[in-house]
């Protein structure tokens, strides 16, 4: 495997965690101030993992072709 596409991979996997973590932060505020409940909270996690699984590869490989 080349060091490049062992970095797109580990980029991907970062900014996933990233953004499912600033997405459980965002929702978790949304319940705190009572705008959401738990099945909404649930709902925009699982859009948001969807989503990321097709974004963030693409936005990895995009920003690293960029650096390179």
């Amino acid at each position: 495997m080349r060091p490049f596409a062992v970095a797109v991979v580990a980029a991907s996997a970062i900014l996933y965690v990233i953004g499912l973590s600033a997405v459980r932060w965002w929702v978790t505020g949304l319940r705190r101030r009572g705008a959401a409940d738990a099945r909404a909270a649930r709902d925009w996690y699982l859009l948001a993992a969807g989503i990321g699984l097709v974004v963030v590869p693409l936005f990895a490989f995009t920003t690293l072709s960029a650096l390179r």
